[in-house]
């Protein structure tokens, strides 16, 4: 798909009018454009940013800052520059045609960071990460992925290689050599080894979450009995009328959902059906939705026009370890009367909300902290499923082994378990695969 011998430019911003744009190249023919384009200047100094007159044909196309990496050391692992122009179509257009006819092609997507894989600046599992900064929708989904980057969970994938590289070593050693020559292992510490490489694969996965799954983001549901005021909540929350109001009870009958944006993460706002005995089915297939939303939800709003948290004692049951706010909703009727460690609200008038938003964004940081201090890793659906197949070859192996004490036959699976864990860092090299990652690319990446 790429030939790496060849230089390559690209426009790495979007096309269009903005104050900037970054032309990347790369290549062994790097030093040499630097000299054409900026008037055979000075060798540069790597790293550092100098302003220079671009020419052709003796006309100045711009002023430009320049950087010159020097490879190694340097994004794809060769020679590079990057050059800022003045934003527009027209300058960076002819730039990158004067750039081409320096020996230079226009990369395809992906090809920057295919050349630091391929040089060894990165895994694959860090540059499927690049990708989900670029992608990400959410603070959570950057941090993340710009965490994956720098190689938190290659340190992971690395530490249980090697696990698994020095319990076959072992084995190999028992089935090359004859007794004597050196100490056996026992079946209980092979077993117990195996086991703790199992568990190394559950814990990241465990400390983790699938990418466009949105586990990264807080679910609030809005929770209480018919006619309490959650409709009019979630449409006041939103700022537009999304879910039907009337004064008939039971009018919600499914749940409706919206995202909403709070100190920076993205909440999804959940209006269930209000809960009451009723014998008509399709009422009752809304409130068994409404279940299944407590028990997605990390915030309980519980909403009630009389006494929340008097009302809340008949769901207490239902609504276990939820963190709740308390809303005492229609506060804009007469004889309302305040009710300590509730919020008393209007979505009529907007009374209330700003109370609410100031909880919320509390009881969010809680949980954004949480989220933090235990979920390390952004992960994909190729590389869940190459750890779940791995984890369930070593649960094989040793029940294969309880079985039968056949070492030639777990150091087999072992081998197929370790190449599966080379096949998630892309040190296998399968070019299917890999060219179908970065394939997915923007051009300029």
């Amino acid at each position: 798909m790429y030939n790496t011998q060849e230089n390559i430019v690209s426009l790495a911003t979007i096309p269009g009018k903005a104050a900037l744009n970054v032309i990347r190249c790369s290549g062994k023919e790097s030093l040499a454009l630097y000299a054409s384009l900026f008037c055979k200047k000075k060798h540069p100094l790597p790293n550092m940013v100098s302003l220079h007159s671009a020419y052709y044909n003796k006309q100045t196309i711009d002023q430009c800052m320049v950087v010159y990496f020097k490879g190694p050391k340097s994004y794809t692992g060769e020679d590079m520059l990057e050059i800022s122009t003045h934003g527009g179509t027209i300058i960076a257009k002819k730039l990158i045609e004067i750039i081409e006819k320096n020996k230079f092609r226009q990369a395809l997507p992906g090809e920057f960071t295919y050349r630091s894989f391929i040089n060894g600046k990165i895994d694959l599992l860090q540059a499927e990460s690049i990708q989900s900064a670029i992608d990400s929708g959410n603070s959570l989904d950057a941090l993340y992925s710009i965490n994956n980057i720098k190689g938190s969970l290659s340190k992971k994938i690395v530490l249980l290689t090697k696990k698994i590289k020095h319990t076959l070593t072992h084995m190999e050693h028992e089935l090359d050599f004859n007794e004597g020559e050196i100490d056996f292992r026992s079946q209980d510490k092979y077993i117990k080894d195996l086991k703790s490489s199992v568990s190394l694969i559950s814990d990241t996965l465990r400390f983790s979450y699938l990418a466009n799954e949105n586990k990264s983001s807080a679910c609030v549901a809005l929770v209480g009995k018919t006619n309490a005021g959650k409709s009019s909540l979630f449409n006041a929350l939103l700022g537009y009328e999304r879910s039907i109001v009337t004064s008939k009870q039971g009018t919600t009958r499914d749940t409706v959902e919206a995202e909403i944006v709070v100190n920076q993460l993205s909440v999804q706002i959940i209006d269930t059906a209000g809960i009451r005995k009723t014998k008509e089915a399709i009422e009752k297939k809304g409130i068994s939705r409404t279940y299944d939303a407590i028990k997605k939800a990390d915030i309980i709003v519980f909403v009630d026009e009389n006494s929340p948290q008097e009302s809340y004692k008949s769901f207490e049951g239902l609504i276990k370890n939820k963190k709740t706010i308390f809303i005492k909703s229609k506060c804009d009727l007469k004889k309302h009367a305040k009710e300590a460690g509730s919020i008393s609200l209007s979505s009529k008038t907007g009374e209330g909300l700003e109370s609410l938003f100031k909880k919320m964004n509390k009881e969010l940081d809680i949980y954004l902290k949480n989220f933090v201090d235990n979920n390390l890793f952004l992960i994909n659906v190729r590389q869940k499923k190459i750890l779940q197949e791995t984890s369930l070859i070593l649960e094989k192996t040793i029940k294969t082994y309880k079985e039968t004490e056949d070492l030639s036959i777990v150091a087999s699976k072992l081998r197929e378990a370790f190449n599966k864990l080379k096949d998630l860092q892309g040190y296998n090299n399968k070019d299917e695969i890999i060219n179908n990652i970065f394939k997915g690319f923007c051009v300029g990446k």
